[in-house]
């Protein structure tokens, strides 16, 4: 039950954000994609990978917050054998800010927890492993509007689970879908 407390709270949290009436509620979506650096100690073996992600949210008001569901995919090969990989699923709920609202350059953060999955996947296909783990993001970035439905973003993230933690740079699109 620990392993799921967090997903649990932030799901909570969005659902109580979600339902209130005083709210004005804009959905959206987002897709993007980047280079990854692997860090602590998947680094000892995995080289710089890359990764995509998508996801679909709903803005809570005016004044920048939103929440949003997100999945990611991505891949680092690795340097000490020839031919071995990582692939990396995960999935998250996420909460975020966007600072200066109604400006055309908006600055963020981010954060959430989900699960993210160590896929290895070697040569040998015999020799394959999978493990589920939970799974934390945090990211701050750069959000700029170039019309009224759409914008771009830049972004450095944190994206990690027990012994596979990556720093993906990223960069995408945003669609918002309906009126404020």
């Amino acid at each position: 039950m620990r392993r799921f407390a967090t997903p649990m709270m932030l799901g909570a949290l969005a659902a109580a954000a979600l339902s209130s009436p005083a709210a004005a509620q804009k959905p959206f979506a987002f897709l993007g994609g980047g280079v990854t650096f692997p860090m602590g100690s998947y680094k000892d073996y995995a080289k710089t990978g890359w990764v995509a992600s998508a996801g679909f949210g709903v803005e809570l008001g005016k004044k920048g917050a939103w929440v949003d569901a997100e999945v990611y995919y991505g891949s680092n090969n690795h340097s000490d054998i020839a031919g071995d990989k990582t692939r990396i699923p995960a999935g998250m709920l996420a909460l975020g800010y966007q600072f200066s609202p109604g400006k055309k350059v908006r600055p963020y953060v981010t954060g959430g927890a989900g699960f993210l999955t160590h896929r290895y996947k070697p040569v040998i296909a015999a020799n394959a492993t999978s493990e589920t783990k939970l799974g934390v993001t945090g990211a701050a970035g750069l959000n700029f509007v170039v019309g009224p439905e759409a914008s771009f973003y830049v972004e450095a993230r944190y994206l990690g689970g027990k012994d596979t933690s990556i720093i993906p740079i990223m960069v995408g699109v945003t669609i918002s879908f309906g009126k404020s």
